[in-house]
């Protein structure tokens, strides 16, 4: 039906698996980092783009 033999079509799988989910591993490393840096849920108080921008300059300056 996919003009694959069977051999190339289990190649062609084990490759898309791997693929995916090293392509997982890194989203989910990436939301986990974004997580860190700011959670997706925030603290009664909010965000305070003060002190992002604070933090950020103590960084740069450092």
């Amino acid at each position: 039906m996919s003009g694959l033999t069977e051999a190339e079509a289990k190649e062609f799988h084990a490759i898309f698996m791997r693929s995916f989910i090293i392509f997982t591993l890194i989203a989910v490393g990436a939301h986990v980092l974004a997580w860190m840096w700011r959670p997706w849920l925030p603290s009664v108080d909010g965000y305070s783009l003060l002190e992002s921008g604070q933090a950020v300059a103590q960084t740069l300056m450092g």
